[in-house]
């Protein structure tokens, strides 16, 4: 059988859309080619080449492709089977694209997966004329049909150089996602009531550490030299210390940094200080709010008090934290949303954080958040297009562009001389300066998103 994995940029659209191994869609409005590589379809592509079908991969978003383009050679190709991974604020123009291209290709079978579809399924099969609806993350597993937890992915068939260097995550290029587990262990807890990825992943799994650092030598020798892990939350307790012994056993720690997603309030100084001499150099918290009552509210399982000792904890360890926050919560008042910007304002202050990301919270179908506000008529909207984070969602007592003003005053708090001054005085190498210009490039970028 003849099958193509499909990403593709849309007709008469100038932005590219952040599709693959996103938890909130954006838009990208960069100058640069930029894609997230999705590990979980490439699992599904390596298994599917695996049982013996002839597997083609066109993201086109990654190679910069015009859509044009894209139809053409998908006709050219005819393929037995075409998969496309959606979102929410897209998924009205999937069902354009595979409705024209059924008409062009009537005997392909055409298949639709992600967030948006596992939590609406029916919506598809009445709008476009799609063969399939998969439900669930473990697509790959799916398509494949069978389950399998230690493929090795093929990242040649999946052009893994596409995303290897346009990526804010990687200090050190060529660079590689991996994604240890699927997704986040605060799911025992109900994970996070915002969190896109509840509606695919209900039950928390994870490989054994050594089947990952065997995929982090594999990328060693593909001359990778960092590695992300996209795991929601990386394992911890003995799961993360055994792979960190085994990075420093197998000298992986000395051949690659790596970089993963944690949650505060879970690690201690100990640690932080192994995950340092393992090779981690970045990390990622989800703060979102600097307000008690929000992270209560959200399912966070942390307090401020927490996540503020965490990351100084991680910077002490010689560890490069990063922030994600958010705004537009219904319950929050201007004068909360300013205490979260203050908040980021004094971590970059005093170097608790390198880096942070700004957005507004958008409420997907399938989370805990959306049908919480869709009982108490929070929802200003059902239009999926609307979903985008250009606007708010639900209704909040801060107008539109008060909140677009917040998010560019949060990204604007790195703006302050000692931190800049403490970012020029680090670079040691042209990859320090290449990062930096890279990062200021993305930063002007986002403040243009908003």
């Amino acid at each position: 059988m003849k099958i193509v994995i499909c990403y593709t940029n849309f007709r008469a659209s100038h932005d590219s859309p952040l599709l693959s191994q996103n938890r909130q869609f954006q838009w990208y409005t960069g100058l640069l080619p930029y894609a997230i590589y999705p590990v979980v379809m490439a699992s599904a592509a390596t298994l599917m080449k695996k049982n013996g079908h002839e597997v083609y991969w066109m993201d086109y978003i990654a190679e910069n492709k015009s859509y044009e383009k894209f139809v053409k050679d998908f006709v050219k190709l005819k393929p037995d089977l075409a998969v496309f991974e959606s979102k929410t604020p897209v998924i009205k123009r999937h069902w354009e694209i595979i409705n024209e291209l059924k008409k062009k290709c009537p005997k392909t079978k055409f298949v639709l997966c992600g967030d948006h579809v596992s939590a609406e399924p029916l919506e598809s099969y009445k709008n476009c004329k799609v063969d399939q609806v998969l439900i669930g993350g473990d697509y790959d597993n799916l398509l494949a049909g069978k389950t399998e937890k230690n493929v090795l992915i093929d990242r040649d068939l999946t052009k893994w150089k596409l995303y290897a260097y346009n990526n804010g995550n990687y200090k050190y290029t060529p660079g590689a996602y991996t994604m240890a587990g699927r997704d986040c262990w605060w799911r025992r807890s109900g994970g996070c009531t915002f969190c896109s990825w509840t509606s695919i992943y209900p039950e928390w799994n994870v490989v054994k550490p050594e089947k990952l650092l065997d995929e982090i030598g594999y990328l060693i020798s593909l001359g990778v030299r960092e590695v992300f892990d996209d795991t929601g939350t990386f394992p911890v307790g003995d799961w993360l210390k055994k792979f960190c012994i085994g990075m420093i056993k197998r000298g992986y720690n000395k051949k690659v940094v790596l970089g993963c997603n944690m949650r505060a309030g879970i690690l201690k100084k100990d640690d932080f200080n192994l995950m340092k001499k393992a090779g981690f150099r970045f990390i990622l918290f989800g703060v979102e709010s600097a307000n008690n009552k929000t992270l209560e509210k959200i399912n966070k399982g942390v307090t401020v008090e927490q996540i503020e000792e965490a990351l100084k904890m991680a910077k002490k360890a010689g560890l490069s934290p990063h922030a994600t926050i958010m705004f537009g919560y219904p319950w929050e008042s201007l004068e909360d949303a300013q205490k979260t910007v203050a908040f980021a304002k004094r971590l970059f202050k005093e170097g608790a954080i390198d880096s942070l990301q700004g957005t507004i919270v958008i409420p997907y179908p399938g989370t805990k958040l959306f049908e919480d506000c869709k009982k108490k008529k929070l929802l200003r909207t059902q239009d999926w297009d609307k979903y985008d984070m250009r606007m708010p969602i639900m209704k909040c007592p801060i107008s539109d562009e008060k909140l677009k003003e917040l998010v560019r005053e949060c990204y604007s708090t790195v703006l302050t001389p000692k931190f800049l001054i403490k970012k020029v005085l680090e670079i040691r190498s042209i990859n320090d300066l290449k990062f930096l210009m890279f990062s200021g490039v993305k930063f002007f970028s986002k403040l243009g998103d908003f």
